[in-house]
């Protein structure tokens, strides 16, 4: 069993000190499987815990996720105020392998072996679920960001667990609705999604909106998660003819492999939206001057006003957290940082000899009401989700290609460039 323990270090780390060192800091050492964690000194401790799919195909985003969950405690000095008194901030961490089954043993151990006094999400739909059904069974609750399926919403939302990451099926929604305003109008749209739950709705979602806005959906593709060669279906897309846009549901991996084909089989829609995973280093790494013209969605940019009681900017987050991790900041990084960051809020006034009462703690997360954090103003609706009107909209621009926010107006750094240029004159 992958085991991560991370237990509290001693001393505070400021935030200068992050930027100037960030990299070489640690909270603990690697555990091999078998090893116990090292006794900890006798003092308050807070112990977090959760599973992540730390191997497989979702290793990469998951491994942001515990950078950002070891860079809050960094930021923090590995301590958290609670009620007063300074408590020691521990961690343990388990790779999940993305199976449920997996995930809901290792919460049980999280929670009856380890004894954690607070869960943090896991990562996917399944996973989230089987997480959350044992922690409802034992009464406790959870913060999560890994998983924007409506099924958590439904199945364990406000009562169990909150939910940081907005629902799959408005992800696309400002992408059409810009892509609605452009004149010609396009007349069509192809849709390229996978048999999982969470694509399914983000598809359904894009859908609508097309519909709504008279846009003819062309295509369907629904492929299999494990779906490596994207040839079959961008040779599909050229027997369409003319194709308007091309929506990708899928991750940074598929944008990239379908992009490449568009190239190497002389195909160009006049629209391209890779997704939600576009800013992700490997994207631009990989495509290079043929990421020029693709649009993406996102949850969060450095650019974006958001603050918390240690970051001034969401500038400022990013550049510590690069100076500490080594590469820049997704959107999965603010919101993994921001998850222990609200029960850190939460837990500062807490009263009693038992501040990690899960009653109590529902409580206090459902009242929020506009907490400034790196992710933005947090409030949650009755089914323990964040409320949002969709993601903003950004478009790779240039030989070079560099980001550019195109929607909405509020946030844009410049225009959308519509219609892409053909991949066979890009030289």
């Amino acid at each position: 069993m992958d085991k991560i323990s991370m237990p509290a270090a001693p001393g505070a780390v400021n935030r200068r000190s992050v930027l100037k060192g960030g990299a070489a800091l640690s909270l603990g050492a690697m555990m091999a499987p078998g090893l116990a964690a090292p006794a900890l000194a006798q003092s308050r401790t807070v112990h977090l815990g959760c599973s992540l799919p730390l191997t497989g195909p979702y290793e990469k985003v998951s491994r942001i996720y515990k950078d950002a969950y070891e860079f809050w405690s960094e930021t923090v000095g590995h301590k958290m105020s609670i009620g007063g008194q300074d408590y020691d901030v521990r961690w343990t961490i388990y790779d999940d392998e993305n199976s449920a089954a997996r995930t809901a043993q290792l919460t049980e151990r999280l929670i009856t072996t380890d004894n954690v006094d607070l869960i943090v999400g896991a990562y996917g739909t399944d996973t989230v679920l089987a997480q959350g059904a044992i922690a409802r069974k034992h009464g406790r609750i959870t913060i999560q960001a890994g998983a924007a399926s409506q099924r958590v919403d439904e199945e364990i939302g406000g009562h169990t667990t909150f939910t940081l990451v907005g629902l799959a099926r408005n992800y696309g929604r400002l992408a059409i609705e810009k892509l609605g305003t452009q004149e010609p109008k396009p007349r069509n749209i192809a849709i390229v999604t996978f048999d999982d739950p969470v694509y399914l709705e983000m598809a359904a979602g894009i859908e609508d909106m097309a519909q709504s806005l008279g846009i003819e959906v062309a295509l369907k593709e629904v492929l299999p998660m494990q779906t490596q060669d994207l040839r079959p279906t961008v040779l599909k897309l050229k027997r369409l003819g003319e194709v308007d846009i091309v929506y990708n549901c899928g991750w940074d991996i598929i944008c990239i492999k379908l992009v490449q084909e568009f190239a190497a089989l002389d195909f160009t829609p006049k629209a391209f939206v890779g997704g939600h995973l576009t800013t992700n280093p490997v994207v631009k790494e990989t495509l290079g001057r043929n990421l020029d013209y693709v649009m993406g969605v996102t949850f969060w940019l450095p650019q974006m006003a958001h603050s918390d009681d240690h970051f001034a900017s969401a500038q400022e987050f990013a550049d510590a957290f690069k100076a500490a991790k080594g590469y820049a900041p997704t959107y999965h990084a603010a919101m993994a940082y921001t998850v222990p960051y609200i029960y850190a809020h939460v837990l500062r006034d807490a009263t009693g000899d038992t501040p990690f009462d899960p009653a109590a703690l529902r409580a206090k997360i459902a009242a929020l009401d506009g907490l400034p954090t790196m992710w933005g103003p947090i409030s949650f609706n009755e089914k323990g989700r964040i409320d949002f009107p969709g993601l903003p909209v950004l478009q790779w621009q240039g030989n070079d290609p560099q980001l550019t926010v195109i929607h909405p107006d509020a946030l844009a750094t410049g225009t959308l460039q519509y219609p892409m240029a053909e991949f066979r004159s890009r030289g």
